[in-house]
């Protein structure tokens, strides 16, 4: 029988920051969920009322009751995820390549997505770094999360995850420990 492969979605949150940490998170999907996950994340979205879902969009008192359903209604999808959390991060494009290395340690991944156009060369990059440490991956792609509803869902996770370090307040401690049966260690 053949092994499931994986879809990987990768997103970062205050990778920008001076101070407290940030976070990247790998999503893991299998591939025969693919179309199922990304039809049920629309969905989800259409049911709050918002076309995308993005993290910074909703800041507001209003926006905090958003992001506690967009999280208690994805997380009865099929996903998985892993997290790093770093400390300051100065270069985060090297950051993502050990984070990387320091997380995916399966040998069935057939796809990477990232948030964020990068240039080519990143992904080929990215590519061989992985490729010479044993690990093949069929494709990896920088994408826009507008066009690809699991980074949307790899944005709110790493959201959580690193405000849950940053600042755990109880609507954050919350929403970590409902997510705590995803997490893959």
């Amino acid at each position: 029988m053949e092994k499931k492969k994986y879809l990987i979605y990768i997103d970062e949150s205050g990778i920008h920051k001076t101070t407290n940490y940030s976070s990247f998170v790998l999503v893991y999907v299998f591939v025969e969920n693919r179309r199922l996950l990304e039809k049920e994340l629309i969905q989800i979205e259409k049911s709050l009322n918002i076309s995308n879902f993005h993290w910074s969009n909703f800041s507001t008192k209003h926006g905090w009751g958003i992001r506690q359903s967009f999280i208690k209604k994805t997380k009865k999808l099929s996903f998985y995820f892993k997290y790093s959390l770093l400390k300051n991060p100065i270069n985060s494009k090297n950051e993502l390549n050990n984070t990387l290395f320091s997380l995916l340690n399966e040998d069935n991944v057939q796809e990477i997505s990232i948030d964020g156009r990068q240039p080519k060369w990143f992904e080929r990059q990215i590519k061989k770094n992985l490729r010479d440490r044993g690990i093949s991956i069929h494709k990896i792609r920088t994408v826009d999360d507008r066009g690809v509803p699991a980074i949307r869902l790899a944005d709110a996770i790493a959201n959580v995850v690193r405000i849950h370090h940053d600042n755990p307040h109880k609507l954050i401690k919350e929403l970590f420990s409902s997510l705590s049966s995803k997490l893959i260690n």
